[in-house]
């Protein structure tokens, strides 16, 4: 009892020192341009804006610290220690691959890549002696790969723990051309997360150092993943925990199904592939050939998740479209409009006002501005038929609060292109670009 209160105590320390890092608050001012973002896209396509930056900022921080939490305890559990993981080579590893395309800023791909490249010296090295007296080269042989490859599996652990908790909240509703040319609405999945973690740094040091005040006794397992150092004579292995600031995002789109459905099945196949990830990686410490199908996995199967959800999207019959015979589908309600009050909700679909048959969004604002004071409006909602009397004065008529899915005539609307950054910047420094 008192190891684990020991233990408990010192994280918590630990991550206090992460909270009160400046770092950890440029995380949550980036995190607080991301929804700018979101909220002026809103706009621009709506009209008006359906998230409220600050809150979401406030939610990703709390979330973002129970995220911290879960993500810590699994770093602590399985000894991953920051100083044989090759950090100098992961950040620009990945931030080449961002210049190729934004979504492979992601250590998924950059640590499987660090870790090709790791185990091809170590293979090459009998042939070639010489290699290892290149610094470079020495030191991506010298990182510990399951420790990479286990971090990397605990981060997407939290990731899939944070999508389950939070991925569905301020999704904003959107209008898509899909590749097929047909008009699409759904919803924009993004969310972001400033993280306070507590990090392992190994040491080697004296038994006499003063540095084991106040320490706490491990057991005789761990660490799990093992180390690279080995101390002799009068030396011990310590670790220090040391306060990290991380912070990881999420975006993804749903058409097929709705935001709270679309985030347990992704939350589902991430946490998959991460545990699948850190046992292979833990393995590979008792059985080194294990390292091999846990660095083919690390970037190959996070690639297979991405493009198995877009396929599963644009495959699945859309939740909306422009084809509805007649009737208007409800996208999105706007948080505390009249239309929120009335009891309307995304997913709805409004067949009648004041009795009278909708059959296109002209049809529906003709008929507010002639009976403005007294609305009621006939939905369908999960097979069955509701009349709901809407309250709209003294709200103007466009602060109905209501977003429709897309007409046939939406001429605002997202399209799905790929770009680099490489070709967005030279485009932007061209002549005529802008």
């Amino acid at each position: 009892m008192d190891f684990w209160f020991s233990i408990s105590l010192l994280m918590i320390k630990t991550m206090s020192l992460a909270l009160l890092n400046p770092f950890f608050w440029l995380v949550v001012f980036i995190v607080l341009l991301q929804y700018r973002r979101i909220v002026f896209m809103e706009k621009k396509l709506f009209g008006q804006s359906i998230n409220n930056i600050w809150k979401q900022t406030i939610y990703s921080v709390i979330f973002g610290i129970m995220g911290g939490i879960f993500g810590s305890i699994f770093l602590l559990l399985l000894g991953i220690s920051l100083d044989c993981i090759g950090i100098a080579y992961l950040w620009p590893v990945a931030i080449l691959l961002l210049l190729l395309n934004p979504r492979f800023l992601c250590f998924a791909y950059a640590g499987g890549i660090i870790s090709a490249v790791s185990l091809l010296i170590r293979f090459l090295l009998p042939f070639w002696p010489n290699l290892g007296d290149i610094a470079l080269l020495k030191g991506l042989m010298d990182i510990h790969l399951p420790s990479l490859l286990a971090l990397i599996g605990i981060l997407h652990l939290t990731e899939s723990f944070l999508i389950f908790i939070s991925g569905h909240r301020g999704a904003s509703p959107i209008y898509l051309k899909a590749p097929s040319g047909e008009l699409l609405g759904g919803y924009s999945m993004q969310r972001f997360w400033p993280l306070p973690l507590m990090g392992l740094w190994g040491l080697v040091v004296a038994e006499s150092s003063e540095i084991f005040v106040g320490g706490v006794l491990m057991p005789e397992w761990w660490p799990l993943l093992g180390s690279v150092m080995n101390p002799v004579g009068a030396e011990k292995l310590i670790y220090l925990m040391v306060p990290l600031v991380a912070g990881l995002g999420y975006s993804d789109l749903a058409l097929s199904s709705y935001p709270r459905d679309k985030r347990i099945k992704t939350a589902g196949n991430l946490a998959l592939y991460s545990v699948l990830l850190s046992l292979l990686a833990i393995s590979a410490v008792f059985i080194p050939l294990m390292i091999i199908p846990a660095a083919l996995l690390a970037p190959l199967g996070h690639e297979f998740l991405i493009r198995k959800g877009n396929k599963e999207e644009f495959s699945r019959p859309p939740l909306f479209n422009a084809n509805n015979s007649h009737g208007l589908t409800i996208i999105a309600v706007i948080p505390d409009s009249p239309a929120e009050k009335a009891g309307l909700q995304g997913g709805d679909w409004l067949m009648e006002v004041n009795n009278q048959r909708i059959d296109s969004e002209i049809d529906f604002w003709n008929i507010l501005r002639v009976n403005y004071y007294r609305v009621l409006f006939k939905i369908k909602r999960s097979e069955k038929e509701i009349k709901l009397p809407v309250q709209i004065y003294p709200w103007p008529v466009n602060q109905l609060g209501i977003i429709f899915a897309p007409g046939r005539l939406a001429n605002v609307y997202v399209e799905m292109k790929h770009s680099s950054l490489l070709k967005n910047i030279r485009r932007r420094f061209s002549p005529g670009g802008s």
